[in-house]
């Protein structure tokens, strides 16, 4: 057992990632936090079962690559980031806006 656990940690030390960090800068909470490989369909919701409270930040890893963000608040309007590039050891931060709303 010790030795596939320590097998796993080595591994995961030779995967290198990009860190994203997402801000809820709204007065609303945030109910989803969608992520996909850019131009694909199976999204992700990084935050399960939680909310993220405005003034409060949510932090995850990806392996490298192109992503797009969807977010949707507590009045279900979207925010989208499309294209995102994100490589090994990149810091992403998204301060989520009430500017940054999608279109209606």
């Amino acid at each position: 057992m010790k030795q596939a656990v320590l097998l796993i940690l080595i591994l995961s030390l030779g995967v290198m990632a990009a860190t994203v960090e997402i801000k809820n800068g709204t007065d609303l909470e945030l109910y989803f936090i969608w992520i996909t490989e850019a131009g694909r369909e199976k999204w992700v919701d990084m935050l399960s079962m939680s909310v993220l409270l405005p003034d409060s930040s949510l932090i995850f890893q990806v392996t490298r690559g192109w992503y797009d963000l969807r977010i949707q608040d507590s009045e279900w309007q979207n925010y989208t980031l499309e294209r995102i590039p994100l490589s090994d050891c990149n810091h992403f931060i998204w301060v989520v806006e009430p500017i940054h709303r999608d279109n209606p």
